[in-house]
Parts: C-alpha cells; structure tokens; sequence
C-alpha cells in the first residue's frame, strides 16, 4: 500500500499540522498541491501556543531539559492533543474520510492523534515523538512514518522515536533520501504521484 491509497479511496479533507515555530501558512503551496492533487478539501489551523522565541508562531507544546533530554511539558501536550481531536470532530464528516498530515512536532502530534481515533490515514513527517508521553492504541489509523535522510535538525533518539509506538499499530515506514528537516517537498509529492519510495516495512511494532 502507497500513499496513493487516499486518492484511490476518495477522501475528503486533508488536515495539515504545522511544526514548532511555523504556522497553518507553512507548506501551503505543498498542502494545496496535494489537495487539488488527490481532489480533498484541506483544513489547516494554528497550534494553540505562541512559540517561546517567536512570538509571531505557534507551537504544540513546550519543551524542558530532563537528564540530557528535551521532554514535553505534559499540560502542554494533552491540551493540544484535545484541541486537535476537537478541530478533527468539529469538522462534521467520517473520520475515515481524513488523512492527517504532520510535520517535525505536528508529526508527532498527527501520530499520537492517529493512535486514538479512527481516521482514514496519518502521514508524519519528521516527527518529533515525545519520549515522556504514554501511547496507547485505541485507534485503528494506519501511520505512515516518513523520515528525511538529510535531517539535521533531530538526533538519533527523535529520528527512532517510532520504537515507543503501541503493538498492534499498522504502522508504515520510508526515508526520504533527498530531503531534509524543513525541505521535503520533492520527495513526498514522488511518493504521493509516483509511489518511488518504498515502504521498508510494516507492522513492526
């Protein structure tokens, strides 16, 4: 399965969820490519919180230093999570019919979002997976994990966070080979067009 399955199942809306430090207008180019591409309705909106360094953008959720690593300030990260699935239901139409689209710490929150509810699809770029956070799976959302072979931008640990994810989840994983943190727009519009990349594997966790 590529991630032409969208268009080949008629979904209706595209959510798109910005990263930390940008705003609903970030890839907006890209975000209405897909969307006439694949014949959706996209649905963008601002994370709830000013970022800490640019007052101008949003982010999901802030972050702190916990023995060398950068954890979610938990308040932060269930508000958003609730304010997501609230603007996801709010838009009056079968879940199934959403794919959700997330991008470096709007991934994270898109797979997370995914685990719990039952949408159509959940395409993470780059996402940054808090490590402090209990994932459970409730849902039934296939994630499509896509990491940039040229992220400079996450360590080790973000780029793996995908090993917290629950068993059970249909969970899909490719590498972006030419793309990097903020510049992936290329290689996912091969995937989506050409289905060029392969999936490496599946159902591994």
């Amino acid at each position: 399965m590529s991630l032409v399955f969208y268009v080949e199942y008629k979904m209706k809306k595209i959510v798109f969820l910005h990263g930390s430090g940008a705003d609903k207008n970030r890839y907006a180019e890209l975000c209405d490519t897909i969307a006439k591409y694949c014949g959706c309705e996209l649905v963008c909106f601002n994370a709830p919180f000013t970022h800490y360094a640019r007052p101008d953008k949003y982010q999901w959720f802030g972050k702190f230093e916990n023995s060398g690593r950068r954890d979610a300030v938990i308040s932060d990260y269930e508000y958003s999570l609730r304010y997501i699935k609230d603007k996801i239901l709010a838009l009056n139409c079968n879940t199934k019919d959403i794919v959700l689209i997330g991008h470096s710490q709007g991934g994270g929150m898109a797979v997370h979002s995914g685990l719990e509810m039952n949408l159509g699809m959940v395409v993470a770029i780059c996402p940054d997976l808090p490590y402090n956070i209990k994932y459970d799976l409730s849902g039934n959302t296939p994630i499509y994990w896509l990491e940039a072979a040229k992220d400079t931008l996450l360590d080790d640990n973000r780029k793996q966070s995908y090993k917290l994810l629950p068993n059970g989840v249909d969970f899909h994983y490719a590498i972006l080979p030419n793309s990097g943190h903020k510049d992936f727009e290329n290689d996912f519009m091969n995937v989506i067009k050409n289905n060029e990349i392969p999936f490496l594997y599946k159902n591994t966790r």
